[in-house]
């Protein structure tokens, strides 16, 4: 556990940073400085996130099926000579 005060930051590796702009009652305002390209998310978006991955990793695919309905939707025109 770290303590902070409002204007001190914690620097983690070579270029990632937070620092503590405001502390209310049951808030804390942070800021965060990262390299460009980083992708920085709120917990709960990241959890959310993570969470329909891996339910999309789970979904089993009939891959028959799925050509069988594409050749189905195929417009006559391309399948003509």
């Amino acid at each position: 556990m770290l303590t902070r005060h409002v204007g001190e930051r914690i620097v983690i590796d070579q270029g990632i940073e937070v620092i503590v702009h405001k502390i209310s009652r049951s808030t804390v305002k942070l800021g965060v400085r990262v390299p460009k390209g980083v992708l920085v998310l709120r917990g709960e978006v990241w959890d959310a996130v993570a969470r329909e991955n891996r339910a999309a990793a789970e979904i089993e695919f009939d891959e028959d099926a799925i050509v069988n309905a594409a050749i189905q939707v195929t417009p006559e025109s391309e399948n003509e000579p």
